[in-house]
């Protein structure tokens, strides 16, 4: 008898939770995950807590969140919803947990600069400005990458040549002569020919150890592209093959 309690028991039990499931579908099936955008940044200390004060953990957790950030729940978001201004949060608070690895950086330059709004893109290149400002190995490539957000997506070519001039300023083992005539290069897109016509003459009369190949690609440049067809056959850098 007591047998047959318990199967009457489990048979209940089993139609109750049938029907409690039905019932939660039947209420929910219709419900879509919503888009909460990003959240604000939590501190570096309680993100480090969250693993248990193992930041290289933290640093790439939240690197695989921002990875996929808006791209859940089979819902993609367009770049230009992004909160961006909480997306800078986040890409100081892993260059605290981990300042030397590159790839926020290069999550940032190469992914999050696509945003289709040119003006969202501030946040980006402080964050970019402040990493490449830094000594380390290649960090002065994302100040570069700042000055090309800033001359070619942005078309701000007055921050474009306040990033070109400080990158020209850094002097780090193994930056190569480009970093050099970026000045000169926005001064020639502003329409500022004697300018950029200085800046590449002071680049080559400068102590740098420049191969043949350098020199030449800067005279080309400089004859023409800086000088109009007058100044080119007047200048004795021009007058001799290159």
């Amino acid at each position: 008898m007591s047998g047959t309690k318990e199967k009457y028991a489990v048979f209940a039990a089993f139609w109750m939770a049938l029907a409690l499931n039905t019932a939660v579908w039947w209420h929910s099936h219709t419900m879509q995950p919503r888009w909460g955008n990003v959240p604000p940044a939590p501190s570096a200390e309680s993100a480090s807590l969250m693993t248990l004060g193992d930041k290289q953990f933290a640093y790439r957790s939240f690197a695989l969140f921002l990875q996929n950030l808006g791209d859940a729940s089979g819902q993609a978001r367009a770049l230009k919803e992004y909160d961006y201004n909480h997306l800078s949060q986040w890409l100081w608070l892993e260059d605290k947990l981990d300042p030397v690895s590159n790839f926020i950086p290069a999550l940032a330059g190469y992914y999050f600069s696509a945003a289709q709004d040119p003006k969202m893109l501030d946040p980006i290149i402080d964050y970019l400005e402040g990493i490449g400002s830094r000594s380390g190995p290649q960090k002065w490539r994302w100040l570069g990458q700042a000055v090309y957000l800033a001359r070619f997506v942005q078309h701000d070519y007055d921050k474009a040549m306040r990033l070109a001039e400080k990158l020209a300023a850094l002097d780090y083992p193994g930056m190569p002569t480009w970093t050099d005539q970026m000045p000169a290069f926005v001064s020639l897109q502003q329409g500022n020919r004697e300018a950029a016509y200085q800046l590449m003459l002071n680049v080559l009369q400068s102590d740098r150890m420049l191969q043949a190949a350098e020199i030449n690609s800067m005279r080309a440049y400089i004859c023409d592209r800086v000088l109009t067809k007058e100044q080119k056959a007047a200048d004795e850098l021009c007058k001799a093959p290159y």
